[in-house]
């Protein structure tokens, strides 16, 4: 008499479990045998070892499930051994298990048991799940991807390790769009406009560094550093742009006269 199982792994399971779940299945379906020599083969010598010499090893709750239907059947008289047969393309009695194995898939005769999930394997899931995406969530901090599309790092600590506490804040502002200028000052209900004292747009941190016309004079060292990137933001705040390569590096010039644009105007409440 011959049984032939066909285990099918699902995301929560691996190899190992797979063999320990099928090999108690195949041993529940016996029960009601009698004075039978029973040998369970398996390819997975893990899951044979593990069975032979069962100690800490995960999948202990198969492991408990499959003695206690061993020692059921052997009560009725059933001779029980585990035997480990490597995988090769030439293995005839591997072969065999594999066609009745896909003959019972095409005659739709599997039986679909659910089995518990691994603890070892449900674990390392988890860990997956719990590493931080290494990307700012699409709603926080649209200004401050839109400055810098590079995570904090050391080109962060390169733009601020030198700069004085007043020079570190007027970065700080630009970088994050959280200035003082009315953009940001109405949105926290802190101003009754968020329109520019120019009068001709919303004063955002684009708009007060390239656009209003009351700084015009203020911003001459500032566009110097560039004459093809003069109105990229990331250019001017230390941030790596869209179309920065992978050797970006910080323009350290560009963001000082920035800072120096910035306070010059004393808008940013720096004077």
């Amino acid at each position: 008499m011959q049984y032939y199982i066909c285990t099918t792994l699902s995301q929560k399971q691996n190899p190992f479990s797979a063999e320990l779940a099928a090999v108690a299945h195949t041993l529940k379906t016996l029960v009601g045998l009698k004075d039978f020599r029973i040998t369970l083969i398996t390819s997975n010598k893990a899951a044979a070892l593990t069975l032979k010499n069962p100690r800490q090893q995960s999948g202990q709750e198969f492991v408990c499930q499959s003695y206690k239907l061993m020692s059921r059947l052997q009560r009725h008289g059933n001779q029980i051994s585990v035997r480990w047969v490597p995988t090769s393309e030439d293995n005839k009695l591997l072969g065999m298990a594999k066609e009745h194995a896909r003959a019972a898939t095409q005659e739709n005769a599997i039986s679909q048991v659910q089995v518990p999930k691994m603890k070892s394997t449900t674990l390392k899931i988890a860990r997956a799940q719990a590493i931080p995406s290494r990307k700012l969530p699409e709603d926080i901090g649209r200004h401050s991807s839109r400055v810098d599309t590079a995570l904090p790092g050391k080109h962060t600590r390169q733009l601020y390790d030198r700069l004085s506490w007043k020079e570190a804040s007027v970065l700080a502002q630009l970088r994050t769009g959280m200035a003082r200028l009315n953009g940001y000052l109405f949105r926290i209900n802190a101003a009754e406009t968020d329109q520019c004292a120019c009068g001709q747009a919303r004063e955002t941190v684009d708009h007060f560094l390239f656009r209003c016309r009351k700084w015009t004079a203020h911003r001459t060292e500032m566009l110097q550093c560039t004459h093809t990137r003069r109105s990229n933001m990331s250019f001017f705040l230390g941030g790596k742009s869209p179309s920065d390569g992978q050797k970006w590096t910080p323009n350290l010039e560009a963001v000082r006269a920035s800072i120096r644009f910035a306070i010059a105007t004393g808008r940013l409440g720096a004077t």
